[in-house]
């Protein structure tokens, strides 16, 4: 990748007032992909061989000025990280230790090898490094596809810098809207948190969240004998659809279809719908109606208003996949849901701020005298999930959890807003109202997610893009969860009569065994989540972050108390042991070309580790 191709920005794509900024948007984007790199590589790789040492004084006459004046003046911590295969090392100036790696980074890496001083890292050279070291690691070619589309996260990076809005959020649906469309820079453990792959920058700039975006959908009309529904509601699943489309002039015994408008391309080059348009089977209406906006997942849209989101098919790659709606998931979100209403019943009566956003229908075209994978091909393209959109409370202003924990451009992050609001409101001191708020939090999520797992046998996935936070006054109310077609369930308590209503592939997709539900809930609500909470409470104060996982512990054991069984007992005490937690492996599932699906966990070091200590 050539220098001059490192960011896809140019000026007609940036405001005139911030033309001059341009190399503050470069230099921003590689930081936050150097730090994203730092993150996952410490985690799933150096931390678990041993290979992170902290403020150690060989050598440390030799480090960069930087590095030097950061230790002795400011009284700040120094990493180094050892790449050992390749004969390297990396260093870094960084605030404090975190237990959980979550570091906030002081100064530029530098690397340097056997006989030759350190150098300052660019985004490009940290890569090459790290990636080099993963090869020989796996004895594997360098992997250039990587390297490349971390060259595409870290472009698409800028463009979302350049176009960020740093304004007030507002309050109520306006601020969640706002939180959906604010992840600048993506998952802070991934290597490519923001990779668009194979798509054309207009279209990116057209339809992406972080960058404002609304559109109307595009329309096709099926025959209403060539349509596939389901619903789990006593309402078919087109009618919850129609009601939210706009007036339309469609023939005699056609109904609408939407279709993202960046999926209309997908659409239009697959033969059958060709011939389907060519032979009047499947007309093409072209876009209508008011503006949807996409969420943070991209393909999933909201318009204030309506009773239901959309969960559209998209094909194409975000991050590590393909965010098409696979013809079993279009079952199983629906088939899912059906199977959890009693739960779901169980679950809002034992924990009232709990809402689970069901997925009560699904809607899509299929030719039914076609080839299988023909079907297949169409079902997949056409497919859209409804999902309930709750009833906000007037007082509460409902926000993306990843949005919450995660930096603007301006680097505040909006979650020190709600605990200066809390402080304000409470009369409270800074960190009383964190520990507060995060108390109200893990009473929130963390209790209705182990009753799921521990009594129902239901394992959700609640990482950051899966929780929606309902705030009164700066401090969690309510919590909302999605995404239920992500939904796995324990073989103990779901025998194969309990599952009849799925497909056999749908009933291969959710089913879990209770390892790996364990390992799942672990990674998404304790390190994607709660570890993300715990960084931006105290990331300006040292004392605070074990006072917060002394919270989360003393929390446990009321859940214990109030809810517990023998399962969640034996969970807690491991937990509270200080066994090391499940970390998922995202990097290495890129290294690897694995499917998301296929992730493997490693093991990350536990704040409740009686051989830990603060340096």
């Amino acid at each position: 990748m050539t220098p001059s191709r490192d960011l896809f920005i140019d000026r007609s794509s940036v405001a005139p007032q911030r033309a001059f900024k341009l190399q503050d948007i470069r230099d921003q984007a590689s930081t936050r992909a150097i730090w994203a790199l730092l993150n996952a590589y410490c985690r799933e790789v150096a931390a678990p061989a041993g290979d992170l040492v902290w403020d150690s004084p060989f050598g440390a006459r030799a480090w960069p000025q930087v590095i030097q004046q950061h230790r002795r003046l400011r009284g700040g911590h120094v990493l180094q990280v050892s790449l050992p295969l390749s004969g390297q090392w990396l260093l870094i100036a960084v605030e404090r230790p975190s237990i959980t790696l979550n570091h906030a980074y002081r100064s530029a890496p530098f690397g340097a090898g056997f006989g030759k001083p350190w150098q300052a890292l660019d985004w490009q050279r940290l890569a090459r490094m790290l990636l080099g070291e993963l090869a020989l690691r796996f004895d594997q070619p360098f992997n250039d596809e990587l390297l490349s589309q971390i060259g595409n996260s870290v472009a698409l990076m800028g463009e979302f810098i350049a176009g960020a809005d740093d304004g007030d959020w507002g309050q109520g649906e306006a601020a969640y809207l706002r939180s959906e469309q604010s992840l600048t820079f993506g998952h802070a453990f991934h290597p490519t948190p923001k990779s668009r792959e194979g798509v054309a920058l207009d279209a990116i700039r057209r339809y992406s969240p972080e960058l404002g975006a609304a559109f109307p959908l595009h329309y096709f009309a099926v025959a209403a004998s060539d349509l596939a529904q389901a619903s789990h509601l006593d309402e078919d699943a087109y009618t919850q659809l129609e009601r939210q489309l706009p007036e339309l002039s469609l023939p005699d015994g056609y109904r609408a279809l939407p279709v993202h408008p960046w999926q209309v391309g997908h659409v239009r080059g697959l033969e059958v719908v060709r011939q389907a348009l060519d032979s009047g089977r499947l007309l093409d209406l072209g876009p209508a109606g008011d503006p949807w906006y996409p969420t943070a997942s991209v393909r999933t849209l909201f318009q204030p208003g309506r009773d239901r989101f959309l969960k559209c098919s998209l094909h194409v790659r975000l991050t590590n996949c393909v965010r098409k709606n696979a013809w079993y998931e279009l079952d199983s979100a629906v088939a899912v849901s059906h199977l959890l209403s009693e739960e779901a019943r169980v679950l809002g009566e034992t924990f009232p701020t709990l809402t689970l956003m069901a997925e009560p229908g699904f809607v899509t075209a299929d030719f039914r005298d076609q080839p299988w994978e023909t079907r297949v091909a169409l079902r997949e393209a056409f497919g859209v999930i409804l999902r309930q959109t709750p009833a906000w409370k007037e007082d509460e202003t409902p926000m993306l959890a990843a949005a919450l924990f995660a930096d603007s451009v301006s680097g505040a992050s909006p979650l020190e807003r709600q605990i200066m609001d809390l402080a304000r409101h409470r009369g409270l001191s800074r960190s009383e109202a964190a520990l507060r708020w995060f108390e109200a939090y893990v009473e929130r999520l963390v209790h209705p997610m182990l009753f799921a797992l521990c009594r129902l046998g239901v394992v959700f996935e609640p990482h950051l893009q899966n929780v929606v936070v309902g705030l009164r006054h700066g401090q969690p109310c309510h919590v909302y969860i999605r995404d239920l077609e992500g939904t796995k369930l324990l073989p103990e308590q779901w025998p194969d009569e309990r599952l009849s209503r799925l497909t056999e592939r749908a009933r291969d997709s959710v089913r879990y065994p209770e390892e790996l539900g364990v390992k799942r809930i672990g990674y998404c609500l304790l390190i994607n989540n709660l570890a993300q909470a715990v960084f931006f409470l105290a990331r300006h104060d040292a004392e605070l972050e074990p006072q917060l996982w002394q919270c989360l512990g003393s929390s446990l054991t009321r859940y214990q108390r109030r809810h517990g069984n023998a399962f969640s007992a034996r969970l807690i005490d491991r937990l509270l042991a200080g066994e090391p937690w499940p970390n998922k492996t995202n990097l290495l599932n890129r290294v690897l070309k694995r499917a998301d699906r296929a992730s493997e966990y490693v093991p990350l070091a536990s704040p409740f580790a009686p051989s830990l200590h603060t340096r």
